[in-house]
């Protein structure tokens, strides 16, 4: 209850405690991502030409005349 009244007791202190919430959360989310694509990678092996890295099938480039 300490931590909310510290919080919300400036403006400044509750931006910068939102800035460093949204920084930490995109940082483990980049964490999971590479984990999780090292372990894809290890247990298929490379994925195949016509896939983007992380196996999904890629979009069909559209060439410019």
């Amino acid at each position: 209850m300490n931590f909310l009244k510290f919080i919300f007791s400036n403006f400044w202190i509750w931006l910068g405690f939102f800035i460093l919430l949204g920084l930490s959360y995109d940082f483990f989310i980049k964490i999971y991502d590479k984990t999780s694509r090292h372990k894809r990678i290890m247990k298929h092996g490379y994925p195949p030409a016509h896939c983007d890295v992380d196996g999904d099938f890629k979009e069909k480039e559209i060439e410019e005349e």
